[in-house]
């Protein structure tokens, strides 16, 4: 995928696997140096499922002209806003066309943005940086994920103290499991050094001194025991039920007698 600037403000670019950082700041993956763009201003994260927009609360962002923030999905032909500058997510072959080529108009593929919001594409599960320099910013964990300084890893930390391959993560239905790929400086959970171990949403990941906050990205479904009594009460024994009209009967006729 691609991000085309029709004013200018940037060249196209090509949006590569991992974190993909835009703001003002020098070193962001894409820098747009104009009134209104953060330093960190959102990230772009490519998956093999597609590609996400992570929008922190104090950013100006919109999708289709609509403002958004936290984790969204996007898709071919969206119209993201960095502030008031915008740029159009675009497949790699329907960038350019050749001289003299006519293209229909682009039509958005989010024309209701709360469609795009639910789309199972999204991953269950992120880190959401709280501390040092990372701080507020967002990985997805798409799938199984590896961690560290080199540059394949899908979450990139460019740490003198992390590994090169640092750990390895893989979200579940339950949490994630982590995986320490012999790392001089060690995986935490919750302050504990480990090897291998399971994470929960909620639960404090780091990486040598580096922390996280894993954060479940959709709400879970109502558990299928909270419907459990209604079910129950309708589905009593007949035996309990026959017992109780006979008792109801004993009852009646003693009352009679004793009037």
């Amino acid at each position: 995928m691609k991000l085309v600037f029709p004013g200018g403000e940037h060249p196209q670019v090509v949006l590569q696997p991992g974190v993909n950082s835009v703001g003002s700041a020098p070193d962001a993956n894409i820098v747009i140096d104009r009134p209104g763009v953060q330093p960190r201003h959102c990230h772009l994260h490519v998956t093999p499922t597609g590609v996400m927009l992570d929008v922190p609360a104090e950013a100006n962002v919109s999708v289709n002209g609509k403002v958004v923030n936290g984790l969204i999905a996007l898709r071919d032909g969206d119209r993201v806003a960095f502030d008031r500058w915008e740029a159009r997510l675009a497949n790699m072959e329907n960038v350019a066309l050749g001289a003299g080529a006519v293209r229909s108009p682009a039509v958005p593929a989010n024309d209701d943005l709360f469609a795009t919001t639910v789309r199972p594409a999204l991953p269950r599960f992120m880190l959401r940086g709280v501390s040092g320099k990372l701080f507020g910013r967002g990985f997805a964990l798409a799938g199984p994920t590896t961690v560290g300084r080199a540059p394949e890893c899908a979450v990139r930390l460019d740490e003198t103290g992390i590994s090169r391959l640092h750990a390895r993560m893989l979200p579940s239905d339950e949490g994630v499991q982590i995986e320490d790929l012999g790392s001089t400086n060690g995986t935490f959970v919750n302050g504990r050094r480990v090897l291998h171990a399971e994470a929960r949403a909620g639960d404090e990941i780091g990486f040598d001194t580096l922390r996280f906050r894993l954060i479940a990205t959709v709400q879970d479904a109502e558990p299928a025991e909270a419907a459990a009594p209604d079910s129950m009460r309708s589905r009593l024994d007949p035996r309990l039920l026959w017992g109780l009209v006979v008792g109801m009967v004993l009852l009646a006729g003693a009352i009679v007698l004793a009037l």
